[in-house]
């Protein structure tokens, strides 16, 4: 019996390496199919497939060309008129990275819980305003903030993008956010609160209030704010990377949003070559 059982064992973990095995396999040769920029244009314009329209959308957006004048018309029509969720919300975050302080209005108008049933697009557009600086988006992202009825990943994004905004009413919103029942949003709201006063007063609320309540009488509560940067995403690389290291992957760096950038720092897609086809030319070329 212990010996058939140690079998079973064995192979039922052989095949859980070779099944882990077989999907960094898989991994890799999707790598290597990547689709060519016309491709990626024609699938965002494919209006028979949301699947292929959103992977479209990602790919233009990602590229050093998605930030061109005609698909960031693409990205507000999307955004305003896209009836699937997904498309919407990848809509969303391709304007985010590439739009003026201006489409911080057209985003804030889908964080409203009573008007957008859809939490992937409300969690969308309050992601989308860390990129996006613009201080009459302020009192949309502080109702979000304050809202016990909205998810909670929604509220702590709306408590991040509030960290470039020093005013009383953020202030104010992120105290409120720290009596919130859940843990993410209060760690969000104190940090945020860290980031505008250079306070570290963590998760106490009375603390906090009484702090702001002292200094407002003394002078500028702002005047050790730090420099507010969005976040971005990085994950620890697989084996196969360490493997081909030349592919360097490379991750987007957190950068000041939109609106708040020096007239030095340049957007990604103000580095495509100049004698590279254009985003029509892109559009138009039958490369499969």
């Amino acid at each position: 019996m212990s010996r058939w059982f140690i079998t079973v064992a064995a192979v039922f973990c052989l095949s859980l390496f070779l099944g882990c095995v077989m999907e960094d396999i898989d991994d890799i040769g999707r790598m290597f199919d990547v689709p060519t920029p016309g491709q990626a244009a024609r699938w965002a314009l494919d209006q028979h497939d949301p699947d292929r329209r959103r992977e479209g959308l990602v790919l233009l957006s990602t590229s050093t060309f998605g930030g061109a004048e005609v698909y960031l018309e693409l990205y507000r029509d999307y955004v305003e008129h896209d009836p699937n969720p997904l498309v919407k919300s990848a809509a969303i975050a391709a304007l985010a990275r590439h739009g003026t302080p201006k489409d911080a209005i057209l985003l804030a108008s889908w964080t409203k819980r009573d008007k957008v049933e859809s939490v992937t697009i409300r969690w969308a557009a309050v992601k989308g305003l860390q990129r996006l600086h613009n201080p009459d988006v302020v009192s949309d992202l502080r109702d979000v903030a304050i809202d016990v009825q909205e998810q909670s990943e929604v509220r702590s994004a709306a408590c991040v993008a509030m960290a470039q905004y020093p005013e009383d009413r953020v202030i104010q919103a992120l105290i409120i956010s720290l009596d919130a029942v859940e843990l993410s949003v209060n760690v969000d709201a104190a940090e945020s609160l860290f980031m505008l006063t250079g306070q570290s007063l963590g998760l106490d609320h009375t603390a906090w209030q009484n702090w702001y309540v002292a200094v407002q009488k003394e002078g500028d509560p702002f005047a050790d704010m730090g420099t507010y940067h969005y976040p971005t995403y990085a994950r620890d690389a697989v084996w196969w990377e360490y493997i081909a290291f030349w592919l360097d992957e490379q991750y987007e760096p957190s950068m000041r949003p939109i609106g708040m950038r020096d007239s030095t720092e340049r957007r990604t897609w103000e580095d495509f070559e100049p004698g590279a086809a254009t985003p029509t030319e892109v559009e138009s070329t039958d490369d499969g």
